[in-house]
């Protein structure tokens, strides 16, 4: 490359991982903390590359961000092809979901309104407007001025629509469609086996192995898996891995079933003397299905705390598994599971039939086509509520992290629905059972993994507690901090903690100071109402310089705008949350004073959350000191790094929170922080 520059930390972070990945199956792990301006990218491209093409293995190379598949996409892995020599053919993967299915589509487009005479006006304009919009869709995807990519599309395709248009595994005829040929999935499948590196997002991946995995990428033993922005991954990982009952959604599937069931006879003439007692097991669990869920409906309406979540008076409260409530709750649970497993069993051999008939030409095309998406449905809803059951009804063992169990209510279709949660407390045992355990190897980095120093809660929360101290390294930065940053902690008389309306006044006075309107500014806030208070008490004197998050700009656009100001020479400043303190990359005079208004302290209000401190309580531990702070010190760094990007730039930081100073946490946050020049 033109302008490498040898850095001893990538050298030392590339053969850290190849080491790593000469372990013997089921040790190819490695861990590693890259600070910004390592070159990690390269570092683990460098890595991994020849251990993957050596065993004929998938790279898969995960992010958690857009920015950073689209920089790995058009600049690094061009580049380290280029310059490596090596045969690499790269392709970016995204679940089915995200693409247009034509046979949808056509439906959609061509649905005859006639068919709806009965209906109300508003629901007869809003499909009518649909089918307008679908036959847009449809011209520029035949024309070939659009490859059914949503996110390609030049505007937005609401959400709705976009679920009638597309389509997953359970619903697609695969070869057998009219439209297989030009599919805009299966043409990315194409080119997926051509390829031996797939950039794919966290979400693609945990969703693929939450599904038993290869469904969108090849199975997790056929991969070499590299996660990028690996700090996201057990959050991410924990999304997935809780499952929630839906009444409504339960209740519309259970009607698509029945639709569905009475279409089958006929559609499956061919199978008749297959169908045994699968009709009348049907004709018998769904209309139990609806029962039920009016049982448990009753159930949690007559308790209040079901009553506080449908009028807003509680978000998201927990509930117990030896409470009354669950205790109640129980046996219709089984008794939904029992139906649940029958339906999706019932459903699943439709599908195979459904597929087997188009093969052997014993359905027509559209039939089938027609048909699928709908059995489809069925099959998925039914097996994720299988899923939730799993969790709902597996009881609490002692010393052993209990599942936790909630309530919410939230939107479905154009309606809202009381909501059953239930998910692990920690995302460990999936990551480990369904990736770590069978995955050809694995690589994990970001530049910040360690809390005050230490792998141990990435370590736990990744499931990753059988790889000795060999498998992690935390390679040094290549900045001398010294001479490129300082960081200020001007004097405050307030504490957010202790006085916030005095602190929040302190805040904006303090800004008015450390400001300088001719250079770059990152302001960086924890609370949206904080930042609203200090903007309204600066907009005076520093007028229209302040860009704020959530006003008129998408991030996107104030990022663009702040760029656009400082390359015309003139001031900029940038009010934003934690949007802004990971994942912005504004190098040189693009960022020159990044200020920090509060310790970034993460506020446990999620079910999850509270369970996990209760459940260090119970251990005789420290919430603060085993959740909070290791967080909190992850998070400072994240945004202290937004300052330098490369070994180039210089600036400065102020933080404006006297805890960093009186308190004795504050000093060791200090310690755990770059070696900046500290200045009064």
């Amino acid at each position: 490359m033109a302008d490498f520059k040898t850095r001893p930390q990538q050298l030392e972070m590339s053969q850290f991982i190849a080491e790593c990945l000469k372990n013997e199956s089921h040790q190819r792990m490695a861990v590693v903390e890259a600070p910004t301006g390592v070159g990690k990218t390269l570092a683990y491209l460098a890595g991994v590359i020849d251990v993957a093409l050596e065993n004929k293995k998938m790279l898969v190379i995960s992010t958690a961000t857009v920015n950073l598949q689209q920089q790995l996409l058009q600049k690094d892995l061009p580049q380290f092809r280029d310059a490596s020599a090596r045969p690499l053919r790269f392709v970016q993967a995204k679940g089915r979901r995200r693409y247009l299915c034509p046979s949808k589509l056509s439906r959609v487009r061509l649905d005859d309104s006639q068919q709806e005479l009965s209906l109300d006006t508003s629901f007869k304009d809003t499909k009518l407007k649909q089918r307008e919009i679908a036959e847009s869709l449809y011209q520029q995807w035949d024309a070939k001025k659009w490859n059914g990519d949503r996110d390609s599309y030049s505007v937005g395709i609401e959400s709705e629509l976009w679920g009638n248009i597309s389509t997953d595994s359970e619903g697609c005829a695969g070869k057998n469609c009219s439209h297989y040929i030009r599919c805009p999935y299966y043409l990315v499948r194409k080119e997926m086996l051509a390829a031996n590196v797939i950039v794919a997002n966290h979400d693609l991946v945990l969703s693929d192995a939450d599904l038993g995995g290869g469904l969108v990428l090849p199975n997790p033993e056929e991969v070499l898996f590299v996660f990028d922005e690996a700090h996201n991954l057990p959050q991410k990982a924990l999304d997935h891995a809780a499952k929630a009952l839906n009444f409504s959604q339960i209740y519309q599937t259970t009607e698509t079933a029945d639709s569905v069931l009475k279409k089958i006879p006929k559609a499956l003439a061919f199978r008749q003397h297959d169908f045994g007692y699968i009709l009348t097991e049907l004709r018998r669990d769904l209309p139990s299905v609806i029962t039920i869920l009016q049982q448990l409906e009753t159930l949690l309406e007559s308790e209040q705390l079901a009553k506080d979540v449908i009028t807003g008076k509680l978000s998201e409260p927990r509930i117990y598994w030896q409470s009354p409530l669950v205790v109640a709750l129980i046996v219709p649970c089984q008794n939904l599971l029992q139906r649940a497993n029958s339906i999706y069993k019932h459903y699943g051999v439709f599908s195979k039939w459904i597929k087997d008939g188009l093969e052997t030409k014993e359905i027509p095309n559209n039939v089938g086509e027609a048909l699928l998406p709908q059995v489809g449905t069925v099959q998925n809803i039914f097996g994720y509520l299988i899923d939730f059951m799993a969790l709902f009804l597996e009881p609490d063992v002692e010393n052993r992290p209990p599942n936790v169990r909630w309530l919410s209510y939230e939107k479905f279709a154009k309606s809202e629905s009381l909501v059953i949660n239930a998910g692990p407390m920690s995302a460990a045992y999936f990551l480990e059972k369904s990736l770590w355990n069978r995955a050809f190897g694995a690589v994990l980095t970001s530049a910040t993994l360690r809390g005050m120093g230490l792998f141990r809660r990435f370590r736990t929360d990744c499931g990753l507690r059988r790889f000795s101290e060999q498998h992690f390294l935390a390679v040094e930065s290549p900045f001398d901090y010294q001479q490129q940053a300082t960081l200020s902690l001007p004097e405050m008389i307030f504490s957010p903690n202790e006085n916030n309306e005095a602190w929040q006044h302190e805040v904006a006075k303090k800004l008015s100071i450390v400001i300088d309107k001719t250079e770059a500014t990152l302001v960086l806030f924890t609370s949206k109402r904080v930042m609203d208070f200090v903007y309204e008490q600066l907009k005076p004197s520093f007028g229209k310089l302040i860009l704020l998050q959530g006003d008129t700009l998408s991030p996107k656009n104030m990022v663009s705008t702040h760029i656009k100001r400082i390359q015309g020479g003139k001031g900029s400043i940038i009010f934003g949350m934690d949007r802004f303190a990971e994942g912005v990359d504004l190098p040189g005079n693009l960022c020159s004073h990044v200020v920090m208004t509060k310790l970034p302290f993460p506020v446990f209000t999620r079910p999850i959350e509270q369970a996990k401190q209760e459940w260090v309580l119970r251990r005789g531990g420290q919430p603060f000191l085993s959740l909070s702070l290791p967080a909190v010190s992850i998070k400072l760094i994240q945004a202290c790094g937004r300052l330098l990007r490369k070994e180039t730039d210089v600036g400065r930081i102020t933080i404006l929170d006297r805890r960093l100073l009186t308190k004795a946490y504050g000093k060791q946050l200090l310690e755990h922080l770059p070696n900046y020049r500290l200045i009064d």
